[in-house]
């Protein structure tokens, strides 16, 4: 029998060239190979990071992949891709997810068990935090004005019936600047809210500047009185 096939291929050499030969083997996929594969999308991150110009600095990529359905290659494994920007940057994590993914299902590598990298890729530059922007210093003056700024709702706190009068008030500013009323020479005949609208009106006030220490003092508020 084996004089008759090698008589057929010595006449027929067509024969010869139709013979089976077997494929290049696939190499399989480790895990050098998957942190290299992902670490070459640096390109694709940065793409990423111009479109949706993100505010993020760092990205890492966490991948693992597993075998999908037989014969087990890249193009059929299953792909987990997670994407953690700093600051977090949703927009970014999904495109780089996506293209990361992408790339890998393009290679031509056989998966026969579980594989992961993981890769951190620098965006952009970290941005400094601002400086903080320094207080002005503090003044008596701006706190006299201030108050004065605040004379008509003070005034409107009031319902005195009457001749004019002229409410005292006195005021503390803490450190921080904000004002707080200590205590009001009300006339007779005010409104019974009037002390409470006084405290709220105050309370709402502040100073650029920030004291040493705590600071009083008296401010008065000239009311016009309404007509009985």
């Amino acid at each position: 029998m084996r004089w008759l096939v090698a008589l057929a291929l010595l006449f027929c050499p067509s024969l010869a060239s139709a013979q089976y030969r077997p494929a290049d083997p696939v190499r399989e996929l480790s895990s050098g190979d998957l942190h290299r594969l992902v670490s070459q999308q640096r390109g694709a991150v940065s793409g990423c990071a111009s479109r949706v110009d993100t505010g993020a600095y760092v990205a890492d990529v966490r991948t693992v992949v597993r075998p999908g359905s037989r014969p087990s290659t890249l193009y059929n494994a299953r792909i987990s891709v997670s994407v953690r920007s700093r600051p977090r940057d949703g927009e970014l994590e999904g495109c780089v997810r996506r293209a990361v993914q992408d790339a890998l299902r393009h290679q031509r590598y056989a998966v026969g068990r579980a594989v992961r990298a993981q890769q951190t890729f620098q965006v952009a530059e970290r941005r400094d935090p601002p400086e903080p922007r320094l207080a002005p210093p503090w003044s008596m003056g701006e706190a006299q004005r201030v108050l004065r700024s605040a004379d008509s709702r003070l005034a409107r706190c009031l319902d005195v019936a009457g001749v004019p009068e002229q409410v005292t008030l006195h005021v503390a500013i803490d450190r921080t600047g904000r004002f707080v009323l200590q205590n009001a020479d009300i006339p007779p005949g005010a409104g019974r809210d009037a002390l409470a609208c006084l405290t709220r009106t105050v309370g709402s006030l502040r100073t650029r500047g920030r004291p040493e220490r705590r600071v009083r003092l008296t401010h008065r508020v000239a009311v016009r009185g309404r007509a009985y």
